[in-house]
């Protein structure tokens, strides 16, 4: 083989490398585009959006919902029926669960204690997804799914609240009491700091999901601290997220920490 056949193969040769790396490389970030759109994307059908085991607790008074989705849900609104002792219809109502449920998760919901009242027929509940709000009935079967308009916002440039673990200070009349440390790590100036605490029992069933407010204005590094009052069958306290409002931007900024996600409102 002559010089120059030698050195039109070599060309050939570098043109089809050099081709291969561009289509890989192309190829790795469509690839990455894809995974990261993909964390907002659930896949829902009528087979799969009957995401709750609805179970009794103690009484027909008290139930047991648990996520047995592989997607977690939040907002979740339920709507039942209250009965008499002749399973007769009193009344018509809905429970809003202000919750994210990540799969295999449960938590405990009561119902208004009324002597008149003997049984609760849950008829349906709603409940959103990152992409969509579903609604489904329990009594036909029927589901409706919708894909929603605004989508929650990435949470990290928005979380500018550091917090302490949740820490024992006392133990007053018999109820033990818990703190919670906050710092504003931002240089804004935040008001009505609001935290949502979720209390679980031993099994890991949340038993109480209680809002926290200060309406104080927590200047740049800043620290307060939040008091928190424990059920007497809490095993475990969990901070699930927080809200503040941007004073300089005019904004309301609510933060969902299990799925750090962020709503901004104003």
């Amino acid at each position: 083989m002559n010089k120059l056949h030698k050195k039109a193969l070599l060309i050939f040769i570098l043109l089809i490398v050099n081709l291969s790396t561009l289509v890989g490389c192309q190829y790795k970030d469509v690839y990455k585009n894809n995974l990261e759109t993909s964390d907002n994307i659930t896949n829902i059908n009528e087979n799969n959006a009957k995401v709750l085991s609805i179970q009794n607790d103690d009484n027909n008074l008290h139930k047991v919902i648990t996520n047995i989705s592989k997607f977690s849900i939040y907002d979740i609104l339920v709507k039942y029926e209250e009965l008499n002792e002749q399973n007769n219809i009193i009344s018509k109502s809905e429970l809003f669960l202000d919750l994210t449920l990540n799969p295999n998760e449960s938590s405990e919901i009561s119902f208004i204690n009324d002597d008149n009242v003997k049984n609760i027929n849950i008829v349906s509940y709603e409940y959103n997804t990152l992409d969509k709000t579903v609604s489904v009935n329990t009594i036909d079967n029927e589901v409706v799914i919708k894909t929603k308009n605004e989508l929650l916002k990435d949470s990290k440039e928005y979380e500018v609240l550091t917090t302490s673990k949740i820490y024992k200070v006392k133990n007053s009349n018999g109820i033990d009491i818990y703190a919670l440390d906050i710092k504003n790590t931002s240089k804004k100036e935040l008001g009505n700091i609001t935290v949502k605490i979720g209390q679980l029992d031993k099994h890991g069933k949340y038993i109480m999901v209680d809002s926290i407010s200060s309406y104080n204005i927590l200047k740049p590094s800043e620290t307060i601290s939040m008091e928190i009052k424990a059920l007497e069958n809490t095993n475990n306290i969990q901070l699930l997220g927080y809200s503040y409002d941007d004073i300089k931007e005019k904004a309301n900024i609510n933060i969902d920490l299990k799925l750090h996600k962020a709503s901004v409102s104003g």
